[in-house]
């Protein structure tokens, strides 16, 4: 495993993080809670420190296993929760963005309480809120700072242009966005300017919701308590799904050839990137965390990238 230091942070950051949607009981089909707790032990084990959830995921349920979960791991490990992308109480599936100062200061007392902590490693702004200027949003992050309760600021699925505007307000450690074979989005401008700015990169969906595991094929139909079923999502139901499709095929052909599975060669494409810090994947279990562990452990030769890389 290789680690890197996140300044202000004590602990070490691995180059594979453990996401925390799957540990919310919602929206990826059948989860038990048992299996959950036991796949973040795994993660501990194998030498991750890194651990990310959000109060969207499961409504808090997320940060409510993950906190019993790390227990007395906890200063061991690096914290990552958001913040900003709230539900209405009566309809918890509608979302909306509030990164305003007051729903800040809320938000992050509930999710210290949830994850039964007295500080956030890194506390994340989830979604860009067009109601809040950042300067707002930003000045009361930097108050949570100072009174302890986080310790880095870092920002999701910002665009180039906001988090250039961010850094006139704070530091920003560092930004999550999706990044795999499938989507490359990021690599143009967005990539380069963190690298060149010391911003750290947390790819996440490193695995394109499981498409590039080699699973699923055209006729794969998902349950209605699988998000994957719904017609927005980006993987599995765009008009490039066949295109997907042939990209998944080609992670099937290097993972064949080293004697891997399709899901270390994903994982692994992503950490060759030397702008990506952290590539964070989801599980639902230890076997899976056992199998994505391995993408830490080898390397992809130019040849094997370039073919991965055919007609992206």
């Amino acid at each position: 495993m290789k680690y890197t230091h996140l300044e202000e942070l004590g602990v070490k950051l691995s180059c594979l993080g453990l996401g925390g949607e799957q540990l919310g009981g919602h929206g990826w089909g059948k989860v038990s809670e048992r299996q959950m707790v036991k796949a973040v032990h795994k993660a501990i084990d194998s030498g991750i420190t890194f651990f990310d959830t959000a109060p969207i995921y499961g409504l808090g349920h997320s940060e409510e296993v993950l906190g019993k979960a790390l227990s007395a791991a906890r200063k061991n490990v690096i914290v990552a929760t958001k913040v900003g992308l709230a539900w209405k109480k009566n309809e918890p599936f509608e979302k909306f963005t509030d990164s305003s100062p007051a729903n800040i200061e809320r938000e992050v007392d509930m999710s210290l309480k949830r994850l039964g902590t007295d500080y956030i490693d890194l506390y994340q702004i989830h979604w860009p809120d067009s109601n809040t200027p950042i300067e707002d949003t930003l000045l009361a992050m930097g108050n949570l700072r100072r009174a302890g309760k986080i310790r880095c600021i870092g920002c999701c699925n910002f665009s180039l242009e906001l988090l250039k505007e961010s850094l006139k307000y704070s530091k920003m450690q560092t930004i999550q966005v999706p990044y795999n074979l499938i989507d490359r989005s990021a690599e143009k401008d967005l990539l380069p300017f963190c690298r060149q700015n010391g911003i750290r990169v947390l790819a996440y969906s490193p695995i394109a919701r499981g498409l590039l595991t080699g699973k699923y094929d055209r006729n794969t139909r998902f349950g209605p308590d699988d998000h994957r079923s719904r017609s927005e999502d980006e993987y599995f139901h765009s008009e490039a799904f066949p295109k997907n499709l042939e990209i998944a095929e080609r992670v099937k052909v290097i993972a064949e050839r080293l004697n891997k599975t399709p899901a270390q060669i994903a994982l692994r494409w992503v950490l060759e990137n030397p702008c990506v810090t952290t590539a964070i994947f989801g599980a639902k279990n230890t076997v899976q965390v056992e199998e994505n562990i391995v993408a830490s452990d080898f390397v992809l030769s130019k040849e094997e990238v370039e073919l991965l890389n055919k007609e992206a």
